[in-house]
């Protein structure tokens, strides 16, 4: 199983999460590839069998401005292969309606390509704590499920 984990990240709390959900699935025994969203050809996504986004939400809720270009490159890949997605986002509550609204955005987008939402997107409060791990791991196993799931299930 092939993973494509890519992140945006200012303070480190997303390339934090990216890296925490590294091991997990690295502990699952999936081959896992880590890096920014903004140096990576949205195309590339293709390849893998699941990818994973790692991000946090600019102000007034949108996707982080360095990685526009991609965001908006992702409903022009076609992910019906299909390759399964996720998104976690890291996020500050003062922000009110707006906190954490970018991984919404990420699997709006997603879907517009193809791909197969495999977990409801992760969103913590800035970096991860210890008390986010259960959550991070049951992401994983969701989204390993769920490559298990479409790679099994016949082409009609």
């Amino acid at each position: 199983m092939t993973i494509l984990i890519l992140y945006e990240s200012v303070t480190g709390n997303a390339k934090g999460m990216a890296r925490i959900l590294q091991l997990f699935f690295e502990r699952a025994g999936a081959t896992v590839t880590v890096g920014q969203m903004q140096q990576t050809d949205a195309a590339e996504m293709a390849n893998y069998d699941a990818v994973i986004i790692a991000t946090y939400t600019w102000l007034g809720g949108i996707v982080p401005p360095p990685v526009n270009d991609f965001y908006e490159d992702i409903p022009q890949v076609d992910l019906s292969r299909p390759v399964v997605v996720g998104v976690a986002g890291t996020g500050d509550p003062w922000y009110g309606k707006d906190y954490n609204t970018a991984p919404d955005l990420f699997d709006a987008a997603f879907e517009k390509a193809g791909a197969v939402i495999g977990a409801a997107p992760v969103k913590i409060e800035q970096g991860a704590e210890k008390s986010d791990m259960p959550a991070f791991a049951a992401f994983v196993d969701a989204i390993i499920a769920k490559v298990k799931e479409v790679q099994t299930k016949p082409k009609e």
